[in-house]
């Protein structure tokens, strides 16, 4: 019998699931009925069920939130996803996760039965599959798929790791069929027409490259790629140049029909290579990085790329920057980006050297930044990865210079506010300290050393937080104290005097007398009427 968990934070919906459906004829157990995330989620972990049903929008953990844990866990229960909204933007997410089985609220008995026996029947299939003798060929076909994929990215991205072996040798170890004749590589790079989380832009990726596996399987060519973090390469083994040309517009053509819809496609090809070992990944992400200037949604030789003669002056660039980011200085970081906007409208300046400076530049955010945080002694995590991959996403120049100025704001922006409570953190304190101890002598340098912060600072920062003086916030606390304790006939104004920091009534009657109008004596009589 299979397991099914419940999950809704309604108790209407939970127990009208339960009600709904003809578990027993299904041959399914309901084990348990569940109205946060975290409750599902633990109820996974300890029950191990074969199904979940569960509302994306729940307490604490949301449903996708749910699947991905469980994922991570290890665990793969087949999940059926309720929204109260039909829209794409919760299907996409569901498909992110490898949630097959998506139902919108008002729930349908017939529709939910028919997810129910759609899951059965894979669940029964996939241990139908289980016979050792195809389990074992399957996994001789990923141990080499895995072998041809590590070769190909050491070919691709680390050559000189890789020992240059007999082509013989190389088909035989890795099922390859290369022979000698031409060699070229082509980059495929989507730039997608609406923003993409990076799981969608991965799935995206992965969809784009299998339709291209499948095209390719019907050239003539030896034809094997991989996909990179946002760029998908193929390693061509040819033997004429018109077939060649022929085959890559065919495809090209394809994916650009397929994938209209979300993303443009950009083509980059290498030039020709007599030896496997002398073949280019980088000249055909060169030429895709040259859409920046030449425009995406086309195929381009890097053989072309002979006008791009002038390289950017980077070094004046980082001096430049390396000083703003020090000094937190936002104004000036815009001004040097308008002027390396005009600098790149340049035509005949290489579009790889551009994007060497805006990788260049990253890096010296983190680095400046990573200084700044521990000077400060504040923990530091900067997303390089995710910003990297926005920069290699950029399809124009001008996106690149936009993408590169936002996230560099962004970033000074957030240690900014950092700093702005750490002061703030500072006052407060501070004003803690002063209350705590109004019946005492109370100096500045006494809480600046308290503090651990220099007294000129801390009367600068206590300023500018409170919009008064240290001394008059004294004053004016001991004044709002005095004020409190008047009204307790228990105290004497001697006694009033001394719990607020004075050791002279008629000095503190004089402050008092100034700050209020009135004197003290007249103060309690005007309150006790």
């Amino acid at each position: 019998m299979f397991t099914v968990l419940l999950a809704d934070d309604e108790i209407n919906i939970l127990n009208l699931l339960e009600k709904l459906i003809d578990w027993n004829s299904l041959n399914i157990k309901v084990i348990g009925k569940c109205q946060t995330g975290t409750e599902t989620y633990n109820a996974i972990i300890a029950q191990n069920p074969d199904i979940v049903i569960i509302d994306i929008k729940m307490p604490g953990l949301s449903g996708l939130d749910v699947v991905k844990q469980t994922q991570e866990e290890g665990l793969s229960p087949n999940f059926i996803l309720i929204s109260g909204h039909k829209q794409f933007e919760y299907a996409r997410s569901a498909i992110q996760y490898g949630v097959e089985n998506y139902l919108v609220k008002p729930i349908n008995k017939d529709e939910l039965t028919d997810n129910l026996t759609q899951i059965i029947h894979r669940i029964e299939k996939e241990q139908s599959s289980n016979d050792y003798k195809v389990m074992l060929e399957k996994q001789i076909q990923t141990n080499i798929a895995l072998s041809r994929e590590q070769f190909l990215k050491m070919l691709f991205l680390s050559p000189d790791l890789q020992a240059q072996k007999p082509l013989e040798e190389i088909n035989r170890h890795y099922g390859f069929h290369f022979a000698y004749n031409f060699y070229r590589i082509i980059s495929i790079k989507p730039d997608t027409k609406e923003p993409f989380t990076l799981p969608q832009y991965q799935i995206l990726l992965k969809q784009i490259y299998e339709f291209a596996v499948l095209k390719f399987e019907n050239c003539p060519q030896e034809i094997h790629g991989i996909m990179d973090s946002d760029e998908i390469i193929f390693l061509i083994n040819y033997d004429s140049e018109n077939d060649l040309a022929c085959s890559l517009v065919s495809v090209f053509d394809m994916l650009k029909n397929k994938f209209y819809s979300y993303c443009y496609i950009t083509m980059g090809i290498s030039s020709k290579s007599t030896e496997l070992f002398q073949t280019s990944f980088q000249e055909a992400h060169i030429a895709v990085v040259s859409r920046i200037t030449l425009g995406k949604h086309r195929m381009i030789d890097y053989n072309g790329l002979s006008r791009f003669k002038i390289k950017l002056n980077k070094s004046h660039y980082l001096d430049q920057f390396g000083t703003y980011i020090d000094t937190l200085n936002i104004s000036s970081i815009e001004k040097a980006f308008s002027q390396i906007s005009q600098e790149i409208s340049d035509e005949s300046i290489s579009p790889s050297s551009i994007l060497d400076l805006f990788i260049s530049l990253l890096d010296l955010l983190e680095e400046h930044l990573t200084d700044l945080y521990r000077k400060a002694e504040t923990e530091f995590q900067f997303q390089k990865k995710h910003y990297m991959t926005q920069i290699h996403n950029s399809a124009t120049k001008e996106e690149l210079v936009h993408t590169m100025k936002r996230l560099m704001i962004k970033e000074i922006t957030a240690y900014e506010k950092l700093q702005y409570n750490k002061d703030s953190r500072y006052v407060s304190l501070a004003k803690q300290y002063i209350y705590d101890h109004i019946d005492q002598n109370i100096s500045l340098n006494d809480v600046a050393d308290m503090l651990f912060i220099n007294s000129s600072y801390f009367s600068a920062l206590f300023k500018r937080e409170t919009g008064e003086t240290f001394s008059n916030y004294i004053t004016n606390t001991r004044i709002k104290r005095s004020k409190e304790l008047l009204r307790d006939l228990k105290y004497s104004i001697s006694d009033v005097s001394n719990m607020v920091g004075y050791q002279d009534a008629r000095y503190f009657s004089k402050v008092f007398q100034k700050s209020v109008g009135i004197k003290p004596s007249e103060f309690r009589r005007l309150y006790l009427n």
